[in-house]
């Protein structure tokens, strides 16, 4: 992995290297025929070189998630819904913003060919909600995930700004919106859920007049806990479970 996370220029691979690997991915589209159809036209005409560079780098993580997997290459290649996923896979790691990301990718699709026939429709899904998340939300659903009954440390991680106030600055209030426009948006996709608390009998809820809502705690939800599973990012709740 890199260091920030960032895409580098050479990826940590000389000139004559990277012109070989970039090579090496436009002859693995235009040979396999998992690659040969969206994959190579992505590779060979609409993007450019250094998006070229990310989709050469899931061609190779994903062959080296099912080489380890033992998958049987033909097989895989014999169903269309396979071929679509791995397009899809394809398509979000041309607009990875760093190489973390297309290994995650690469992740999430070879688990999703693990699947069954029958799951594997419903499992692409999980892969299409990968590509609505910035590498930022994923940061702040894997704090989540990995706070869910474990991992309190985990928010160090998380860049989160101070709670803004009457006597905030303008950049300050900013930050705060936007640290919460992510949360919000993984509680829309129901990634996160809201976890409202029982009043005591007799009384009314409280409503928390600063949230616009009645008192409640945000934690990870199912569909959440899944998500990071498929990225091999399980929480430890589901990590005692395998």
């Amino acid at each position: 992995m890199m260091n920030d996370g960032r895409d580098p220029p050479e990826d940590d691979l000389g000139e004559d290297e990277h012109d070989a690997l970039a090579a090496t991915g436009r002859a693995i589209s235009g040979l396999v025929p998992m690659f040969g159809g969206v994959i190579g036209e992505l590779i060979t005409k609409i993007i450019p070189d250094q998006r070229t560079e990310r989709i050469v780098r899931y061609v190779r993580d994903l062959n080296t998630r099912l080489e380890a997997l033992e998958a049987d290459l033909d097989a895989i290649l014999a169903e269309p819904e396979n071929i679509d996923l791995i397009e899809e896979g394809g398509f979000q790691a041309a607009r990875a913003m760093s190489w973390e990301r297309v290994d995650k990718i690469a992740t999430m699709v070879a688990n999703g060919l693990r699947s069954k026939d029958a799951d594997l429709v419903r499992r692409k899904r999980l892969t299409r909600l990968l590509g609505q998340l910035d590498d930022d939300e994923l940061v702040l659903l894997n704090a989540y995930g990995q706070s869910y009954g474990g991992d309190l440390g985990i928010w160090q991680m998380v860049n989160r700004p101070d709670p803004a106030d009457l006597q905030s600055s303008r950049s300050e209030i900013d930050a705060e919106k936007l640290y919460e426009a992510g949360r919000e948006h993984l509680l829309r996709l129901g990634l996160l859920c809201k976890n409202y608390r029982t009043p005591p009998r007799g009384q009314a809820p409280t409503f928390d007049t600063r949230k616009g809502d009645y008192e409640h705690s945000v934690e990870i939800s199912y569909l959440g806990r899944l998500l990071l599973r498929h990225l091999d990012m399980a929480s430890p709740v589901d990590a005692r479970d395998q």
